[in-house]
């Protein structure tokens, strides 16, 4: 018997706080942990992407080859200061880094991106440096050799990357999104999903501007240089 003034609800009619879109919230269990790992994760792998970026074209400009430390031989070229300790660091922190992203990612899964950034990026030191070594006027073969190597390996991941972005391969997250949504009726999945591939995109574009400037920052602070960004 119900009371009066009391609306019974129809069985299967989601109820306020039940997760659902529409009804009262929208987040799905998880969404901002994920979130939050999603933002991390990215913001610090492209961080070390950037910091080894920097540091290669640190060795670069003493030649491409370098040294350091104790050891019983003698060191024609000591490498920049901080950046083995750098380079080191980078690697290890950014697959750690990648790792968090790659089980966490809120929207468009970029894992496989990483693998192109990196080589893309290192084919252009190769480039710019191969066209203009330092302390001399002629082109240097073996970079731009392994410009071209390096621009191959970068070129098909991105390509295979890319399809795999266009045919819409979404998070665990997306996929809950759209069956939570599906139960609330025709049309409302559609805008609920749209809303968060844009939230998932700008969280991503964030993330991957703040990595480029703390990696920009780390590795000032690493080095004790300061980053150019002329070309050339």
């Amino acid at each position: 018997m119900t009371e009066p003034g009391t609306l019974r609800s129809a069985p299967g009619t989601p109820t306020p706080g039940s997760g659902v879109p529409g009804s009262g919230s929208s987040v799905p269990p998880g969404f901002v942990k994920r979130s939050v790992f999603t933002f991390v994760g990215l913001a610090g792998t492209v961080a070390a992407l950037t910091s080894v970026f920097y540091c290669m074209r640190a060795v670069m400009e003493v030649g491409g080859v370098c040294a350091g430390g104790n050891t019983g031989y003698d060191i024609r070229v000591e490498c920049p200061t901080g950046v083995p300790g750098l380079m080191v660091a980078s690697i290890f922190l950014g697959l750690g880094f990648l790792a968090l992203y790659a089980v966490s990612a809120v929207g468009p899964n970029l894992t496989l991106l990483a693998w192109p950034a990196l080589f893309l990026s290192l084919g252009w030191n190769f480039l710019e440096f191969g066209v203009d070594p330092p302390g001399t006027s002629s082109a240097a073969a073996g970079w731009l050799v392994c410009a071209v190597v390096f621009f191959a390996m970068g070129a098909i991941p991105l390509f295979i990357g890319i399809s795999a972005l266009v045919m819409g391969r979404d998070t665990r997250v997306a996929s809950t999104v759209t069956n939570r949504v599906g139960k609330v009726g025709p049309g409302t999945g559609t805008a609920v999903t749209g809303k968060l591939r844009i939230y998932a995109w700008v969280l991503q574009l964030v993330a991957m501007a703040a990595g480029i400037w703390f990696g920009i920052e780390v590795f000032e602070w690493a080095t004790g240089s300061t980053v150019s960004f002329g070309f050339g």
